[in-house]
């Protein structure tokens, strides 16, 4: 019994992961590959090939991407197995009513969705542009502006989180072309 009760309390004293730490950092690595500079194809394939990112098969980036029928697209298996969460990135080109758009999606794993969310409104700045709910899912819309370039930003979030979710976070912005 005195064992027994021994294990609980140390049990309660050893922290546990925070998901909401773990829920920051997976907002950075979105914010930090696709918002804070928007969505950019060629600089987001150029950090896959240097950080050796193995790709991901065309179908399987097609459904990750906001885009219909991109004109190019890529995907790459950032991080996943048996000691890592998974992190998915995929970016994606297309013309649109003679606009070129850019799309960068993440897709993760055992993320704090309520954390998640909350810290991309903050740091983005981001405006509600509506919500959709399906039929195990909810698709919510911002907009930001970020340096000066406005920036659609879609969460696909499981309807009933449970604090350790699934989740689909993309934006959108027209390409920029430096000079």
């Amino acid at each position: 019994m005195k064992r027994s009760l021994a294990v609980c309390f140390l049990m309660l004293a050893v922290p546990e992961p925070s998901f909401a730490d773990d829920a920051k950092s997976k907002l950075a690595f979105f914010f930090d590959r696709c918002v804070s500079s928007g969505p950019d194809f060629e600089r987001t394939s150029e950090r896959a090939k240097v950080d050796q990112w193995p790709s991901m098969a065309q179908d399987l980036a097609l459904t990750f991407t906001p885009m219909e029928n991109p004109d190019a697209l890529q995907g790459w298996i950032v991080s996943g197995g048996e000691s890592e969460s998974f992190q998915a990135l995929v970016v994606s080109r297309a013309e649109i009513g003679g606009k070129i758009l850019e799309g960068c999606t993440v897709a993760l794993g055992e993320v704090d969705t309520a954390v998640f969310e909350k810290e991309l409104v903050e740091r983005a700045d981001a405006i509600s542009a509506g919500e959709e709910q399906g039929q195990d899912r909810v698709y919510k819309r911002y907009t930001a502006s970020i340096n000066g370039r406005s920036e659609a930003i879609t969460l696909t979030l499981p309807l009933y989180a449970k604090g350790s979710d699934q989740i689909i976070a993309s934006a959108v912005a027209e390409q920029q072309i430096e000079h």
